[in-house]
């Protein structure tokens, strides 16, 4: 019987504890269990760790082509968060192994898959009708931008460019879509062509510290969580890369649905602003970078999604 290929396979959480039992310094029984609501088919898989009395998570990453990812990648992220957190910053950092790095690797079914273990983000999800913690979310965005400028590595990491964001994504959409919705293209094409030339002007070329650097790419009410007592932790930072600071501002401010037309929306993103600004003031065209960046952030979602193949699909089992 001829051995098939497995585009995703889930590896067993008492398999999995071993592993980290064997490369962590860990000195008590470990045990792991998958995380059931991040288990999505263009996700990485989460497990929670729990070792006597404290807690981790373990971030089993996919088999590297599904985000064209190389070792260098991965270890790029970790070498950032852990950057962050020597900085005292708020975010889930990576937990040092037995050979005093922060990767590992596991074979899967379907090839290589790395794997590392994190803190835990204590809390639950940001409250993003709060104003005082959209507030502290804007003050730690833009400490972590601040830091960020300092940051130095080795290892290489995708950008966040014109080419990547839009580019790439439109290509995607292309290949993906049906002739029949196909004919709603130009609109997008349009969207593109108007939202890239407005950053063009905006911006320009302009890779300098003052608007560009490592970025979390991602950053969300559901990836931010707070404890009773106010802690914010960050976690979740698979899309950092090295971007624009106004479009991870945009990234936010489109994940939690705050740039609306109502009145309570728009206090709540005066709130969130108004933390980021206490910290690092935009100037003006990085201000006004912001809405192009919105329409750019619109379109990259849904070229991640037009796929005719891979761990998305390519439509739903049955119409919604």
């Amino acid at each position: 019987m001829e051995q098939i290929r497995v585009m995703r396979s889930f590896i067993a959480g008492d398999a999995l504890a071993e592993v980290i039992a064997n490369e962590y310094a860990f000195d008590q029984p470990i045990e792991c269990k998958m995380f059931s609501k991040m288990l999505r088919s263009q996700d990485n898989d989460h497990y929670k760790a729990t070792i006597g009395n404290d807690k981790y998570v373990v971030r089993v990453y996919q088999e590297g082509s599904h985000l064209h990812r190389t070792e260098s990648d991965y270890q790029f992220e970790l070498a950032w968060l852990d950057f962050l957190h020597s900085r005292g910053l708020p975010v889930s950092y990576p937990i040092r192994r037995k050979d005093g790095g922060f990767l590992g690797k596991l074979l899967a079914p379907e090839g290589v898959r790395y794997y590392a273990v994190y803190s835990f983000a204590d809390g639950t999800p940001m409250d993003k009708t709060n104003m005082d913690q959209l507030y502290d979310c804007g003050v730690y965005m833009a400490q972590i931008h601040e830091a960020s400028k300092s940051f130095k590595c080795d290892h290489t990491r995708a950008k966040a460019d014109l080419s990547m964001l839009v580019d790439n994504s439109v290509a995607r959409i292309k290949r993906a879509w049906t002739d029949e919705r196909a004919k709603a293209l130009d609109l997008l094409l349009m969207s593109a062509t108007e939202a890239k030339e407005e950053i063009s002007n905006l911006l320009g070329d302009n890779r300098s510290s003052e608007v560009w650097g490592v970025i979390g790419g991602d950053f969300h009410n559901s990836n931010t969580h707070v404890t009773k007592d106010g802690r914010m932790t960050f976690f979740n930072f698979d899309l950092c890369c090295y971007g624009w600071w106004a479009y991870d501002i945009a990234v936010f401010l489109s994940n939690t649905q705050l740039i609306q037309a109502s009145l309570p929306t728009t206090e709540r993103t005066e709130a969130f602003l108004a933390g980021y600004y206490s910290v690092r003031p935009l100037s003006e065209n990085e201000h006004a970078a912001i809405a192009p960046f919105l329409t750019i952030r619109r379109i990259w979602m849904m070229g991640a999604f037009a796929r005719v193949n891979g761990l998305v699909g390519y439509t739903f089992l049955a119409p919604a």
